[in-house]
């Protein structure tokens, strides 16, 4: 996941110098150019969070990590840019409201 950081950031810098040519009536390369910026902003957030847990979990799965780690049922991962840099803090799950918990649980 290091890796794949470095990689997006080489990525990041030849979409830069990408371009589009023709107007954007029924051009899909000019649409995907808008939003190659975001793209590359949610993997590198979405990278840094599964870079710090420390778990396997649903489509979330390490092979150094292959268990499941409780500690991460009770906390988010939050990712922040911060000074041009990504930042990751961690956010407390709050506890359902009771009358949310009696509609999870009714049959």
């Amino acid at each position: 996941m290091e890796r794949a950081l470095v990689e997006l950031e080489k990525l990041k810098a030849r979409t830069a110098k990408a371009g589009v040519e023709g107007s954007r009536l029924f051009n899909p390369g000019w649409h995907l150019s808008c939003e190659l910026k975001a793209m590359f902003i949610i993997s590198e957030a979405v990278t840094h969070s599964a870079l710090a847990r420390t778990e396997s979990r649903g489509a979330h799965s390490r092979i150094d990590y292959p268990n499941l780690d409780t500690s991460w049922e009770k906390k988010h991962n939050i990712i922040v840019r911060e000074s041009g840099a990504m930042k990751r803090r961690e956010s407390p799950v709050e506890e359902l409201p009771e009358e949310l918990k009696q509609i999870l649980t009714q049959d």
